[in-house]
């Protein structure tokens, strides 16, 4: 006799004394398949049955006997074949190989499983003394348990093939868990919580789970397409039913964050299991105090019931999706065109409308103006334009009012609207809601149909959220585009006016701010000094509108004092350093600096984290390698001065990032396509350069940032 531990060694040293037994009792050639055997039998024990696990072994020249002994007093169950089911297959290859197998039902409780194998021959298959389920719903004839009383539960007929496939994906994740509990590591406990879980996925609920499993079987052995479930249960199902849901809920979430091997449970097998067991446990509680048990609700009245839950809570989940992505879209939108084009467009295609449109107050506040429109005609939108606030058509009734218009028939718009079926002939039903922004009518959205449409509370609601949400976005497009005239007057107003000139140097600049976007924060100066030298500057701001337009005039004009007071560009990069870190601006900025010295082929060049220059020579046109340091507000750095040669005729030209960059390029592809630009022509004038440079962009691609440029060319006759 050999007594299994609990330790994840156990079964292979019972395997080994099997196969030890059997080559020192003279059935050594049988012994490679008693260790299949008992290895199937053992996991079995492990898996489905309760310790304590006693291995016997009888052998003699031809035979071996394996008999194994666990205390769970219910049998093996022999399942149908199935290519998803993990468990099971243990039975079946032991029957496949061994001469004879049963079962034996221990006095002292538990049970025996045994099997043996001979050499010479096997029983025939109709001889074998293999146990037979006498009673379905606990495996055992006469199996009730005196200690506590028990409880007949009717559930009622249920698809047989559901309930083999719930079953076996039970098996697969008990057998994991099995597995999990006695293949920990040597020292390495399993993490109490878990444990817990695996405690109660595999024996909470173990009775009433294997019954069902066993009248499932034998429904299907018999060729039965439903199963009678009816259960012999004990009070206390009712506590463990509980833990059991809660368990396998628990044990959903690891599978469904891959830290198991078996998969989550299926809708459909989670719908039965929470259906069964909640339905034994009403009854059992129910049975115990003496009531008469409730009529179980059919598993089939139970799915109809979910499916039509599901299908409410997914017209719900669609409509706030739909919603979600009309937020999600208008987020980007800047202009009434821009809120039109995703507002009429998402509205046409849910409420399956032949057309729509957005209608605004025109600036001189005596028109309608159209922003956009989906469906609708040249004519239509035409004369859309041409309606007055003060006509009696939907629209400018919705946005004068304040109220919604719903039209369902040709007959509503002859009692209401007498002029609407000349002005729409092709319509047959029509709403129109107002656009409201803190109680003020803003305009109006209107949705045609080709055929008569009753809308119901779900359409008028959908619609309603859409009109506040584009309401809403067109106050904000109107806030955004006032914040950013007021932005871009302000940095055209800082900006030079005009070029100083300057002998012997040819200068032009140009500057234009993002397409449709807020304005940026690019500034330049060119300045003359008293002495001849020429100082200029090229910086970039980080970030957008006001906040940055704000930030490039201080900064701006604090680098216009500094250069008049010293305009050596060590001792302006110093300065600069030094108004940072006193003001704690919270700001990063690009700059580049250039000094022009009057009778030098030399330019002297600091650069703080901007792009490099472009040196555009008669020979062609190159990046200049200038020491790059850290923007400013990043904090002090020792920037060192370059000296660039620049011979008569040519030209060094300062960039903003906003020239070289567009989604889904790289920079450096930008860059490249400036330098070709300039590179095949000697140029006489600055202008002309700056000319080739701007216009290097993709023709109609725009730019999403400021774009700056200043060119400095040395005339040929400096010298």
């Amino acid at each position: 006799m050999f007594r299994l531990a609990e330790t994840p060694e156990a079964v292979t040293a019972a395997r080994r004394f099997v196969v030890e037994r059997a080559t020192a009792n003279g059935a050594e050639a049988l012994s490679a398949d008693a260790a299949m055997v008992a290895a199937e039998l053992l996991a079995n024990a492990r898996q489905h049955g309760l310790p304590p696990v006693v291995v016997r072994t009888h052998a003699e020249p031809g035979l071996v006997r394996i008999e194994v002994q666990d205390a769970n007093p219910h049998p093996p169950i022999r399942p149908t074949p199935s290519l998803s089911n993990m468990t099971g297959r243990g039975i079946v290859l032991v029957e496949a190989v061994a001469s004879d197998w049963g079962t034996r039902r221990e006095p002292g409780g538990g049970k025996t499983v045994w099997a043996e194998l001979r050499s010479d021959h096997r029983v025939p298959h109709a001889q074998r003394t293999v146990s037979v389920d006498d009673d379905p719903t606990t495996g055992w004839p006469d199996d009730a348990d005196e200690a506590e009383p028990r409880f007949t539960i009717v559930l009622g007929d249920v698809p047989t093939e559901l309930l083999i496939e719930a079953k076996a994906h039970i098996d697969n994740l008990v057998r994991e868990f099995t597995l999990a509990a006695a293949g920990e590591p040597a020292g390495v406990a399993v993490p109490k919580h878990l444990a817990e879980l695996i405690e109660t996925v595999v024996h909470g609920f173990a009775e009433a789970r294997t019954a069902i499993k066993r009248q499932a079987l034998a429904a299907a052995s018999r060729g039965e397409v439903r199963t009678r479930l009816t259960l012999q249960l004990p009070v206390s199902a009712a506590e463990t039913g509980e833990a059991y849901l809660a368990a396998l809920d628990e044990a959903d979430g690891y599978a469904r964050a891959g830290r198991l091997l078996t998969l989550e449970t299926p809708p459909e097998h989670r719908l039965f299991r929470r259906w069964y067991v909640e339905a034994v446990i009403t009854q059992l509680r129910q049975a115990a105090a003496g009531l008469l048990p409730s009529p179980v609700v059919p598993f089939e009245q139970r799915l109809l019931d979910e499916v039509r839950r599901l299908s409410i809570a997914q017209l719900d989940s669609d409509r706030a999706a739909r919603l979600q992505r009309v937020t999600a879209a208008l987020v980007r939108a800047t202009t009434p065109e821009d809120v039109a084009a995703v507002v009429v467009s998402q509205g046409v295609a849910v409420l399956g409308a032949s057309g729509g449109s957005l209608l605004v107050l025109s600036e001189d506040g005596e028109h309608l103006a159209v922003p956009g429109a989906v469906g609708y005609g040249e004519d239509l939108v035409s004369q859309l334009r041409e309606e007055l606030p003060s006509a009696q058509l939907p629209a400018a009734t919705a946005l004068r009012t304040g109220e919604p218009v719903w039209l369902e028939s040709p007959e509503d718009f002859d009692a209401a609207f007498s002029e609407l079926r000349t002005f729409e002939p092709q319509s047959a039903a029509l709403c129109a809601v107002p656009l409201m922004v803190a109680g003020t009518p803003v305009g109006a959205l209107r949705f045609s149909f080709e055929t008569p449409k009753l809308f119901d509370e779900d359409e008028r609601t959908f619609v309603l959220a859409l009109a506040a949400q584009t309401a809403q976005t067109l106050h904000r497009a109107e806030i955004f585009e006032a914040e950013r005239q007021a932005a871009l007057d302000l940095q055209r107003e800082l900006l030079p006016e005009e070029i100083p000139t300057i002998p012997g140097w040819d200068i032009a600049a140009h500057y234009s701010p993002a397409d449709g976007q807020e304005v940026g924060g690019d500034f330049y100066d060119v300045i003359a000094l008293s002495d001849g030298r020429v100082a200029a500057v090229v910086g970039d701001v980080m970030g957008r509108g006001v906040r940055a337009a704000a930030a490039m005039a201080r900064i701006r004009s604090t680098i216009r004092a500094y250069v008049l007071d010293d305009p050596d560009p060590s001792r302006v990069a110093e300065k600069l350093d030094y108004y940072f870190a006193e003001l704690e601006l919270g700001q990063f900025v690009t700059v580049i600096y250039f000094l022009v010295l009057p009778e030098s082929d030399f330019v002297r060049v600091v650069n703080a984290g901007h792009l490099p220059p472009v040196l555009v020579t008669a020979w062609g046109s190159e990046l200049v390698d200038t020491s790059v340091g850290l923007p400013f507000g990043v904090g002090g750095d020792t920037r060192a001065v370059s000296e660039v040669a620049l011979p008569p005729g040519a030209a060094l030209v300062a960039i903003t990032d906003g020239l070289v960059e567009r989604r889904g390029e790289d920079m450096d592809e930008g860059m490249d396509r400036v330098l070709r630009a300039v590179s095949e022509r000697t140029y006489r004038h600055a202008h002309d350069i700056l000319t080739d440079i701007v216009g290097s962009s993709p023709a109609g691609s725009g730019h999403d940032d400021d774009v700056t440029v200043v060119v400095l060319q040395r005339r040929e006759s400096t010298r």
